[in-house]
């Protein structure tokens, strides 16, 4: 079990429960020093301590100060049921005041090591392993970390939101011969067949084991979410969440998407329109949107309909050779002193 390379003068142990109140003011004390951090996804983690996958797996370390102090963290989150095998993100950080003692470094390449070593062991010999980790696109202190550590970007996220009480440009015209209706329980094994029709890579396809844990995940409400229909077959859809920025409360589209053959015919103008309704009606103060590109570019159609970019996230990916591992660890690094 690989621990990590250097203790940079404090002592590393693995995470657990205990540690999550110091990691939320981590990220807080990122956040006040002004610089841009990345996706720490701590709903999942959370869950994942409770569970006690975290401590079982140990794909968790927290690095302390002598007087105890938590300075820095990395999770690596495992694949959820049905999610491919030989794709794991990473997560965690650092306390500003330690970047430059090359803390980060140290936490990247732990989680390179731990993540091939159960790789190794669970994964599939047929997948070489992907590591990926969302950062913003103005983070350059670790754009170049990541870099340094054989991670290249790969396709950009834009986070984009918009206020809620001037309505969308273009009114509430629907789309000729489409009309929409709440999603639940009866549409979601067709969105889930719609989604993966529309899947541009293979490994990107769901089961519904997969789906359903994934729209759990992310708190997927049905009574703002909606499925545009023609000849009674869904042909689009948007499944919305509520989340939290800055203290409000927003209503977040996590999916939005729409079969090839009804691209570019208006379709995700309605859906949007009624789920700004949505949130309205619910008292939500914005709506926020996500959209993945290839490029820096692709948010222009939105920014047409009033949302406004939050930020711009890029995701780093790596594909680590197993003979990445390093084998040196000094003496402070044993198992008993974690």
């Amino acid at each position: 079990m690989p621990i990590p390379a250097k203790s940079h003068g404090c002592t590393w142990h693995w995470l657990s429960r205990q540690d999550l109140p110091e990691v939320d003011g981590l990220i807080v004390a990122e956040g006040h020093f002004g610089d841009a951090t990345h996706h720490h996804d701590l709903a999942a983690l959370e869950a994942a301590v409770i569970d006690d996958m975290v401590k079982e797996t140990e794909t968790g370390v927290v690095l302390r100060k002598p007087s105890g102090t938590l300075i820095a963290y990395a999770w690596i989150r495992l694949p959820g049921p049905g999610e491919a095998p030989h794709r794991l993100r990473l997560h965690g950080g650092c306390h500003p005041a330690w970047r430059d003692e090359g803390v980060q470094e140290t936490l990247v390449h732990w989680q390179q090591e731990r993540a091939l070593e159960w790789h190794h062991d669970h994964g599939d010999a047929g997948e070489p392993l992907e590591l990926s980790m969302v950062i913003s696109s103005s983070n350059l202190f670790l754009a170049e970390t990541l870099s340094g550590c054989g991670f290249r970007p790969q396709k950009w996220y834009h986070a984009m939101r918009r206020g809620l009480h001037e309505p969308l440009p273009g009114g509430s015209a629907a789309t000729p011969g489409v009309h929409l209706e709440q999603f639940g329980p009866e549409w979601s094994e067709p969105v889930r067949l719609l989604y993966n029709a529309n899947a541009g890579d293979p490994s990107d396809i769901v089961d519904p084991e997969a789906w359903a844990w994934g729209l759990a995940g992310a708190g997927v409400r049905d009574n703002w979410s909606w499925v545009a229909v023609a000849a009674d077959r869904a042909v689009g859809w948007v499944l919305n969440a509520e989340t939290s920025l800055a203290g409000e409360r927003i209503g977040w589209t996590e999916y939005l998407g729409a079969c090839p053959q009804w691209r570019n015919r208006g379709i995700y103008h309605p859906l949007l329109v009624r789920s700004r309704d949505s949130f309205l009606q619910a008292g939500l103060s914005s709506a926020g949107i996500g959209i993945d590109t290839e490029s820096g570019q692709g948010a222009r159609p939105y920014q047409e309909l009033g949302y406004t970019g939050v930020d711009s996230m890029v995701w780093y990916v790596s594909h680590p050779g197993i003979d990445t591992i390093g084998p040196a660890q000094t003496d402070e690094q044993q198992m008993g002193r974690i």
